[in-house]
């Protein structure tokens, strides 16, 4: 533990990429290259492509699925690249699920999204609308995740899990979400209308422990490969201990230890809490008269160090340590003082300012022994106020709390305790180990058990099945472990009333549910990337949202069963951090905080009525429009795009609302039958650059949709589409209304369309979905 102090230098970009500022996006502008990158909290985000790098986008983004980089040549031509898998097996009925007709009948709704206002109505509002959604067509609702978050969280959800098996009971009040019976009232009211319910299950982190070892460290990426030589086998207070009330009725592990975990993020804890003397060596009291003992000159001959009445852990005193300064000899009189009263810390840059200095800047007055003098005696005061004061100090130290952190610039602290086992890190994953909180070694024969009995637990509760999260970053045994349970507890129902989908960004995962024979719903993110820059973004021709796909519609691929999605928590969170504040509109608040992102939050919706958006991504509805009809595949309705995410559950639509409904209803009677989908050409673009058609050609004259969607406003062409002989000489309507007229098919089933570009809040571009018209004579 001797050395020079370390110099950190700061790159925003390079903290982002490493994901110690989970809270930072890069823009999208547009003739900008921009690539697709990892989150660092099992998600994606996306980035320009660093200057210098000519030719190398997308590297960050290898074996991701989708997008992975975007840019043009020197010719100003569109070029994409996109990650998938080398291959795609056709599931079949020997499979666990089959992508199929009857699996195709599924729509999943995301019932939640990060900026929902504390109000612990979500389950009383799912239970009163569950005949809404069944009536739109939702056959599934992927559940928030339930548990009692910790205290300190971002957002209060509960992916800060701090008790997993805290559903809103044990005389704690309600979560975020509501309380444990009004859960089981929701999962009743959408059984009672034949929907199923899906737990968002997080198996690879724990926060919000409320106890703290002193452990050596070593700073590392997000593999787990060592990053920063100075953070090795580097001392780190770190709360990596503790139970909760849950976890002890019903957990197999009853207390977790610093060795279920692999490392943490960091904590806000500062790298510098472990105090050392001016030669680097650590202070340390392990009881009176200990031969190790290394104390500061305060401490060293005092009545604390006699009879041991000095906090420390495990030995080591921190920066928030306090001592017996009255009454030592005697726990029930003793008098408990801030060490920081009377210590200076030696160490430079590790403090701005000493904490009586920093006293004098905060009311107080006269020399240091006068403001001990006044501390001592509102130490005797309940509350005191030294507590607090003392609290804010080390939060305006670098050393002390997070600044020194950031500038260090790892992804995790890997934790080298006598009884972790480094070899477990990266061990049996789909792609990197670390993302947030401590970080449970999965690898462990205690943690597996715990696993499977937590999700035996909730299957109790009354849960259908799961959406497991950052799937790709835990052992892959304890996925083949939750197919086999799954299965076993729901032993001679149909697997399609019990779907569970994981949470992957790779392509990786595909390969893995085909050994598993598709035990679970691959995660097609393709489509979200594709449709965001073509029509969403106008960045990507609109025959990316096909060619993004794991799918391989346009040409009638293999399909593997999966789920796919527009939008969710976590891109609506990448999205509008983007959107910039001035310092009037943020009011005070710190970027990055929860309140200057319900500030950006208020702005982006603001940007998404209007139809010349900056921010919001455009065509919406084309998107969903997109997604809704495709064929093999379980598509999600996020709920944001559905209701503001920051107003009261359900209260207030967003403008895509009704357009969403209507796409719904329209699935339910139309989209069904063979898929054809076609890259047109038009007055502004050929080959998909800015048009195409997607077709399912129904079962009969009373199913079948025609969508046609393009993303650019000078659109002015016409398009044939087959929509297959036993619809000719039939007449189609818009399911949308965005269009009055009625058009009908020739006497080989062709309906030609008239396209003529927009610009509203809803289209930038054209969109309809041509339907069969029922109603008509």
């Amino acid at each position: 533990m001797t050395g020079s102090h370390p110099t950190f230098k700061r790159s925003l970009l390079s903290l982002a990429i490493a994901g110690l500022l989970p809270a930072v996006a890069v823009a999208a502008p547009s003739n900008v290259a921009v690539e697709q990158v990892r989150d660092g909290r099992g998600g994606v985000k996306w980035q320009e492509v660093e200057e210098g790098r000519p030719g190398k986008a997308g590297e960050a983004g290898k074996g991701l699925i989708g997008i992975q980089s975007l840019g043009t040549d020197a010719n100003g031509r569109t070029q994409v690249r996109i990650g998938k898998p080398d291959r795609v097996r056709e599931s079949d009925s020997t499979d666990v699920f089959t992508s199929d007709e009857e699996l195709d009948q599924h729509v999943i709704f995301q019932a939640f999204a990060l900026y929902q206002p504390d109000d612990h109505a979500t389950y009383q509002s799912l239970a009163d609308n569950a005949a809404q959604l069944a009536e739109w067509g939702i056959t599934d609702v992927w559940s928030p995740p339930p548990y009692r978050a910790a205290s300190d969280s971002k957002y209060g959800e509960g992916y800060a899990i701090a008790d997993r098996y805290d559903l809103g009971m044990y005389g704690k009040g309600p979560t975020k979400y509501g309380t444990a019976e009004e859960l089981k009232g929701a999962i009743d009211a959408l059984h009672a209308n034949d929907i199923r319910i899906q737990v968002d299950v997080v198996p690879n982190q724990v926060i919000g422990l409320a106890e703290r070892h002193v452990l050596p460290v070593t700073g590392v990426d997000m593999y787990g490969n060592p990053s920063n030589p100075f953070l090795t086998d580097y001392l780190y207070a770190t709360y990596s201990a503790g139970t909760s009330v849950g976890q002890t009725e019903h957990g197999v592990i009853k207390d977790w230890d610093y060795f279920h975990f692999n490392g943490t993020s960091t904590q806000y804890q500062g790298l510098f809490r472990v105090l050392h003397d001016a030669s680097n060596q650590p202070y340390r009291y392990l009881g009176p008269d200990h031969p190790e003992n290394h104390l500061p000159e305060v401490l060293a001959n005092s009545d604390a160090a006699k009879y041991g009445t000095i906090n420390t852990i495990d030995g080591y005193l921190l920066a928030d340590t306090w001592f017996a300064v009255e009454n030592a000899d005697s726990e029930a009189d003793a008098v408990f003082a801030p060490l920081m009263m009377f210590f200076d810390e030696p160490r430079d840059g590790v403090v701005n300012q000493t904490f009586l200095e920093f006293a004098r800047d905060n009311g107080y007055a006269g020399s240091d022994q006068e403001i001990r003098d006044a501390m001592m005696a509102e130490l005797q005061m309940t509350p005191s106020p030294v507590g607090p004061l003392m609290d804010d100090y080390l939060k305006a130290q670098p050393g002390y709390y997070k600044e020194s952190e950031n500038d260090a610039e790892v992804a995790a602290l890997r934790y080298d305790g006598p009884l972790n086992d480094a070899s477990h890190i990266g061990a049996n994953v789909l792609d990197f180990e670390f993302l947030i909180g401590n970080d449970l070694d999965t690898m462990r024969e205690d943690v597996q058990e715990e696993q499977l009995n937590w999700q035996e637990y909730l299957l109790d509760f009354g849960f259908d099945g799961f959406r497991i999260d950052a799937a790709s970053h835990i052992n892959t045994d304890m996925l083949r472990d939750e197919v086999e349970q799954r299965l076993n507890y729901f032993a001679g129902d149909d697997v399609n009333e019990h779907l569970s989908y994981i949470e992957s960004y790779v392509t990786q995962q595909v390969p893995f549910e085909e050994s598993i024979n598709y035990g679970h719903l691959s995660m097609d993110s393709g489509p979200f990337s594709g449709l965001l820059f073509s029509f969403g973004r106008d960045q990507a021709p609109v025959r990316t949202a096909f060619e993004a796909s794991l799918i391989d519609r346009a040409n009638d691929g293999p399909a593997a069963p999966n789920w796919s999605f527009v939008s969710n928590h976590d891109q609506e969170h990448n999205i509008l951090v983007e959107v910039p504040l001035t310092e009037e509109e943020a009011q005070g608040e710190e970027p990055g905080s929860q309140p200057y992102e319900l500030l950006q939050l208020e702005k982006y919706d603001e940007d998404r009525n209007r139809a010349d958006k900056r921010w919001a991504p455009h065509n919406v509805p084309a998107s969903y429009a997109i997604l809704l009809t495709n064929k093999d595949t379980v598509p999600t309705v996020f709920y944001g795009d559905m209701f503001v995410s920051s107003e009261p559950y359900m209260s207030t639509p967003t403008p895509y609302h009704e357009d969403i409904v209507k796409l719904l209803q329209m699935r339910q009677q139309f989209a069904s039958g063979e898929q054809v989908v076609t890259f047109e050409d038009s007055n502004t673009g050929s080959d998909g650059e800015d048009l195409l058609s997607s077709v399912r050609l129904g079962t009969d004259r009373k199913s079948g949709v025609a969508v046609v969607a393009g993303n650019d406003p000078a659109l002015d062409t016409t398009v044939r589409i087959d929509m297959g002989t036993k619809h000719r000489n039939q007449w189609f309507v818009d399911a949308m209304g965005y269009h009055d007229e009625r058009l009908k098919t020739d006497k080989d089933g062709i309906l030609t369309v008239p396209v003529k570009g927009t610009q509203t809040v809803d289209v930038s571009g054209y969109l309809a979905t041509w339907v069969p018209d029922l109603n008509g004579k």
